[in-house]
C-alpha cells in the first residue's frame, strides 16, 4: 500500500472518531492528516519528515483557527455562560459562615450547600455574609451588617 494511503486512512478514522468523542478536536487532526496524504499523493511533498512537520502545523493551525469559528455556530450560544459575572444568580444571596475564616478563607451554607469562601474581612461561625461575587467553585463574601449599613449609606446620599 503506498504511503500517502496510511495518511489518508488515519486522517479518516480520526474524523470518524470525532462522532464518538465530540470534542472538537480529532476532526481538525483528521482534516489535517487528509490534508497530507493528498499532499503526498500529488507528489509534493515525499519526506517522512517534512509530511510529521506538515502535520503538526496543520493540526494547530485548524485546531487555534477554524475551533473558535466553528465552536459558536456547532454548539450555539449555550457556552457562552463565561460573559456573565453571575450565571448561577448568587450574587446578592445571603449566606452563613460555617466555620471561622483563617487568611481570608473559609466556608459558607447558601441554600443548603456547602461553598468555599474567601473575604477581605475576619468572619465568625454563624455569622450572615452576603455573597459579592461568583467565580466557578469560590464565592467572595462580605459580612452582612457591612453591606446593609453601606448600601443605605447610598440609597441616603442619592
Amino acid at each position: 500500500m503506498p504511503e500517502y494511503s496510511y495518511w489518508i486512512i488515519f486522517g479518516l478514522i480520526l474524523i470518524i472518531g470525532e462522532f464518538v468523542v465530540s470534542g472538537l478536536v480529532l476532526i481538525f487532526l483528521g482534516l489535517a492528516a487528509v490534508i497530507v496524504g493528498g499532499l503526498a499523493y500529488f507528489g509534493l511533498i515525499n519526506d517522512l519528515t517534512w509530511e510529521i512537520t506538515l502535520f503538526a502545523v496543520l493540526s494547530l493551525a485548524l485546531l487555534a483557527g477554524a475551533r473558535r469559528f466553528l465552536r459558536d455556530w456547532l454548539f450555539g450560544k449555550e457556552t457562552q455562560g463565561r460573559t456573565s459575572d453571575d450565571s448561577a444568580g448568587l450574587v446578592g444571596g445571603r449566606a452563613t459562615v460555617e466555620a471561622d475564616f483563617v487568611d481570608g478563607v473559609g466556608s459558607v451554607r447558601y441554600r443548603g450547600a456547602r461553598w468555599q469562601a474567601q473575604s477581605d474581612q475576619p468572619l465568625k461561625a454563624g455569622q450572615m455574609v452576603r455573597i459579592s461575587k461568583h467565580e466557578g467553585l469560590w464565592l467572595t463574601v462580605q459580612a452582612w451588617s457591612d453591606t446593609s449599613s453601606t448600601d443605605q449609606e447610598k440609597d441616603s446620599e442619592q
